[in-house]
């Protein structure tokens, strides 16, 4: 299988709207869109996809640098998906290559993945590619309301 991998395009949406709902993500085109749009826009933020040889998406990998005053610059993996119809194929192990050399050309010093506890699929993934596991923790959550 020939995969190819490249930045995202804005013609990938449609695609990647349709793949986050398969895992449980479900988003509108309008508010993806937009995201994207921001991303495109953010020399911190990346989102890298692999395509199949007629340019169809297989997956894709969305990346973010942190630059934390009490640590050392920081790429952190904030998702990666491939489709259903892919998987097997070492796709996840190419993305997180490509998202490493992205990383290190950014000037990170760490690779990070957040993965949820009940998706112990991803954690044995993100185990089998050398990271580890460094702490559990609970997330918080608030909206920020509109301001008048």
């Amino acid at each position: 299988m020939d995969i190819q991998f490249r930045n995202i395009k804005k013609q990938d949406i449609e695609t990647m709207v349709q793949m986050s709902a398969e895992v449980g993500y479900e988003v509108r085109y309008e508010n993806f869109s937009e995201r994207i749009n921001e991303f495109l826009k953010n020399d911190s933020l990346s989102i890298i996809v692999a395509t199949n040889e007629k340019d169809k998406i297989a997956g894709w990998i969305q990346l973010e640098i942190s630059n934390f005053i009490f640590s050392n610059k920081t790429c952190n993996i904030l998702g990666i998906f491939v489709d259903k119809n892919y998987r097997g194929n070492q796709i996840g192990r190419k993305l997180i290559e490509k998202a490493e050399e992205w990383a290190r050309e950014k000037g990170c010093f760490v690779f990070r993945a957040c993965s949820d506890i009940t998706k112990i699929d991803s954690h044995a993934f993100f185990t089998h590619m050398g990271f580890n596991p460094i702490k559990t923790e609970q997330i918080f959550s608030r909206r920020i309301e509109k301001g008048e």
